[in-house]
């Protein structure tokens, strides 16, 4: 279980999944007003490229989103972080348990996976994220897609999902 004194970097899935499948904004507003007040006093950070990737969009998420005034945005253009992401995606390239598409897919630009990643072991918050390992990883049989978890188990970063965050951080989402 995480330190309840962990700042929390939270991965676009974790936005948009609960936006779209169990908190809408009509039927629970404690939720994103939790998440909010997280937001605002820095228990839950965003990387520049998960809010980008966010307000791109043109529905409520997006407005929400971009309604929070004054939020403390990590940019990917750090030194450190970018080090750190040329090491993860040469692990990708290089360990043998990915095909090459993994790659292809952790180096678009678009793509913020291997950047939170990266964040997140340069400045030591929790990754929070949906996505699962693929479990079983052999060289014999490479996988096309490389996973949040497996690469923060690699770069020892801890990572977590949303519920166990709220969780942590005493989330109200009742009334």
């Amino acid at each position: 279980m995480d330190s309840p004194v962990s700042t929390y970097l939270i991965d676009t899935n974790s936005l948009i999944t609960p936006y779209k499948r169990y908190y809408p904004f009509d039927l629970a507003p404690p939720f994103w007003k939790s998440m909010e007040i997280k937001i605002m006093d820095g228990r839950i950070v965003l990387l520049d490229k998960v809010y980008d990737e966010v307000t791109a969009g043109d529905d409520e998420l997006t407005e929400w989103l971009s309604g929070i005034k004054g939020i403390d945005i990590i940019t990917h253009k750090d030194t450190d972080i970018v080090k750190k992401y040329g090491e993860i995606l040469s692990y990708v390239q290089t360990c043998g348990l990915y095909k090459p598409k993994a790659l292809t897919e952790w180096s678009d630009a678009k793509v913020a996976d291997a950047w939170i990643v990266a964040c997140a072991s340069v400045q030591t918050h929790t990754v929070v994220t949906f996505e699962a390992p693929n479990g079983n990883l052999t060289k014999s049989s490479p996988c096309s897609r490389a996973k949040i978890p497996e690469i923060c188990d690699v770069f020892s970063v801890k990572y977590t999902n949303l519920f166990e965050m709220m969780r942590q951080l005493s989330f109200n989402v009742m009334h």
